[in-house]
């Protein structure tokens, strides 16, 4: 189904092709329009379809994506890929476990924990000391719950890469639990006894740790700055992609304005502007890095088409404000969805934006919270 642009008497618009717009023939008779179609070239523009004209690097990316990641997994499956299920013990081994000379896959696997393990942050994350003023605070109580949950996962990448490393070393029994790891590991996949949010379907394990790792980062900021007080907390810059509950975010922060301000959550509305730095913020804003645009620019305060498939949203203001409070905004604004990831799949928010453009619908132009794939 084309667009009624690309089918209008004076041809298609410019900005839907290169060179020369295509006209219909001026012609009447059968013989006419054959002529014409067969003249037509054999190369044709996404735009005709409503697309931008960069459609199939977007396609040929995923794919290279998709390919990327089984030829890392068919890379760490190798012909000794059974012997991840044999149990060590069995190989008459004379320390721990043995003297035995290890195989090529335990080897190579050994080198990749020591890796992981030197880019995981080792410090422990301190839980969030609760007082009688800051557990009133939902924003607080969002913050010690991502606390805990990071805690406890960070807790279990650890003992279970150590294990894994013991082994590899020949200096610990595996169990049926170590053995799943290893299987896991060593094709590149993500154990499942990790998976405790959302992530893309088929992400690989060096992503997955570069990713888990930032967000622990992430973590240790928060406590230090709830360890400075609450206003130190609120002020903090959020990589929203980096939290384990998005939508979680959105409504504590709403709910503490709500709190602070005295106002019935009804009366909040969203209200979103995006900066090339940080700003100042007030008792109703946070905010916000780490957001992608996708086939959009933000400049001069206004959204615009772009043929780059991604831009970077520096920092971006979110403000909680009554109707009658709201900022008063000249010309069209679109709302874009806000997705967790390039899959699209869990929406987290809507959010409004000022633009003199259309077609951001047809071209598919959304938010992504983390470039994970």
């Amino acid at each position: 189904t084309g667009t009624n642009s690309s089918y209008q008497s004076s041809g298609i618009n410019a900005e839907y092709g290169h060179g020369n717009k295509l006209v219909i023939p001026d012609g009447l008779r059968r013989e006419d329009f054959l002529r014409w179609m067969y003249k037509l070239p054999d190369t044709q523009t996404p735009a005709w379809l409503g697309l931008p004209n960069n459609a199939d690097q977007v396609i040929l990316q995923t794919k290279a994506n998709t390919f990327i990641q089984k030829l890392l997994k068919m890379q760490a499956v190798t012909d000794d890929e059974d012997l991840a299920y044999q149990d060590v013990e069995s190989q008459k081994n004379k320390s721990v476990i043995g003297a035995a000379s290890r195989p090529q896959w335990m080897k190579n696997l050994a080198t990749s924990v020591t890796e992981w393990l030197n880019i995981i942050p080792k410090e422990e994350l301190a839980a969030l000391k609760r007082t009688v003023e800051n557990i009133k605070d939902p924003l607080y109580r969002f913050f010690e719950r991502e606390c805990t949950i990071g805690r406890n996962l960070l807790k279990t990448v650890l003992t279970d890469l150590n294990d894994v490393a013991q082994v590899c070393d020949l200096k610990k029994k595996q169990t049926n639990y170590i053995r799943g790891l290893l299987s896991d590991l060593q094709k590149g996949i993500v154990p499942k006894s990790w998976v405790r949010y959302t992530i893309p379907g088929g992400v690989t394990i060096n992503p997955w740790i570069i990713d888990f790792s930032e967000r622990i980062r992430q973590l240790h900021k928060i406590v230090a700055a709830a360890q400075k007080g609450q206003t130190a907390l609120k002020e903090l810059t959020v990589w929203l992609g980096g939290l384990f509950s998005q939508e979680a975010y959105f409504t504590a922060t709403r709910q503490s304005v709500a709190q602070c301000k005295g106002y019935s959550l009804e009366e909040l509305k969203l209200q979103v502007s995006v900066h090339s730095s940080a700003v100042d913020l007030d008792s109703s804003s946070f905010g916000m890095s780490g957001l992608k645009l996708m086939g959009a620019v933000h400049a001069n305060g206004k959204l615009a088409i772009t043929e780059d498939i991604m831009t970077d949203l520096v920092y971006t203001k979110i403000s909680w404000v009554r109707d009658q409070d709201m900022e008063k905004r000249s010309g069209k604004q679109i709302t874009l969805p806000v997705y967790l990831n390039n899959t699209r799949t869990t929406l987290v928010e809507t959010l409004k934006f000022c633009t003199d453009q259309d077609k951001f619908y047809e071209r598919g132009v959304a938010i992504l919270c983390t470039p994970l794939s």
